[in-house]
């Protein structure tokens, strides 16, 4: 039983929808009991959806597109736009922490290593110094 009722549903939607020619869909754009319009620029096809919930698709020439929006505009017909896909932006690569901490590690031995030059210099200084006193 249950399967019989998604049965139905199912063909009760794919009948919804419906492909027409272009001026079939203008025609009904122009006077038509219609309640919402989808345009879709990528593929210059719209939808246009009655009041009793029927879907009737089209394909539109590119040149006819801003006749097909004042159409609906001048009608108050609401309309969507089907967005155009934008690439993702590719991100760099990032610099790897362990990287930064290599570059730490040796300013921190160039650092070590210039503190211990000049703590000996100044020890063999005063070694000398003392030597040359006594």
């Amino acid at each position: 039983m249950a399967a019989a009722v998604v049965m139905l549903m199912m063909s009760a939607t794919a009948a919804a929808e419906t492909w027409v020619s272009f001026p079939a869909l203008l025609a009904q754009v122009k006077s038509g009991p219609l309640i919402r319009a989808i345009i879709n620029p990528v593929r210059s096809d719209v939808e246009i959806k009655f009041r009793d919930l029927d879907e009737w698709h089209a394909f539109y020439p590119p040149a006819e597109q801003a006749n097909l929006q004042r159409l609906l505009d001048a009608r108050h017909i609401r309309v969507l736009f089907v967005p155009r896909d934008h690439p993702v932006a590719v991100k760099s690569a990032s610099v790897h922490h362990h990287l930064r901490y290599i570059a730490a590690a040796v300013v921190l031995v160039v650092a070590l290593a210039a503190a211990c030059v000049l703590v000996w210099r100044r020890r063999s200084g005063r070694a000398s110094a003392s030597a040359d006193s006594g």
